[in-house]
């Protein structure tokens, strides 16, 4: 049954007022529930656009790899190695660094990475347990590393548990 009820507006008429039916208020509910999701994924998105991530300090800073020769005569220039190198084959030059065969403890040690054995040696800072201190490598020949081994990157830290090897890594 329909109420009566009197809205004020500018010529003053009445309108027809029914109560709402339940399934009438269940949608209302629904269609607010999907405008307040969107407006919140939308606000989510905006958020995370507006910020670019900031690097921590634990992460490693890589650098933009050195252009390489691309003559064999300038390879010799850089005592390099001029052949096909790596899984796709390519011509190229692989200069060889100075400090090849350095004894090392991160990336920051050489010219190019600090490779270490699969049993890598250590410099134990404390016998624990666990044991602590650095794994050391050997800094690579090449100043373009091809293949998989253990890398020793990011800053050497003392405080670094022995009994936990450094990840392999597969370079191509």
């Amino acid at each position: 049954m329909a109420r009566t009820a009197c809205v004020r507006r500018p010529a003053s008429s009445c309108v027809f007022v029914r109560p709402c039916s339940q399934e009438t208020r269940q949608g209302a509910r629904k269609g607010f529930m999907k405008l307040a999701f969107t407006v919140v994924v939308f606000a989510s998105l905006v958020a995370c656009r507006s910020a670019p991530p900031q690097p921590r300090p634990t992460d490693p800073v890589v650098a933009a790899a050195p252009t390489r020769p691309s003559t064999p005569e300038a390879c010799r220039a850089c005592n390099g190695a001029w052949g096909r190198h790596g899984l796709a084959q390519r011509e190229g030059c692989l200069c060889r660094t100075k400090d090849a065969g350095k004894i090392c403890k991160s990336k920051a040690d050489c010219e190019s990475e600090c490779v270490t054995k699969n049993d890598p040696d250590t410099e134990i800072v404390d016998k624990g347990p666990p044991a602590r201190g650095y794994f050391l490598g050997r800094c690579h020949a090449f100043t373009t590393f091809f293949g998989c081994a253990r890398l020793l990157q990011g800053s050497p830290d003392p405080n670094t548990q022995l009994d936990e090897l450094p990840m392999k890594i597969c370079v191509d």
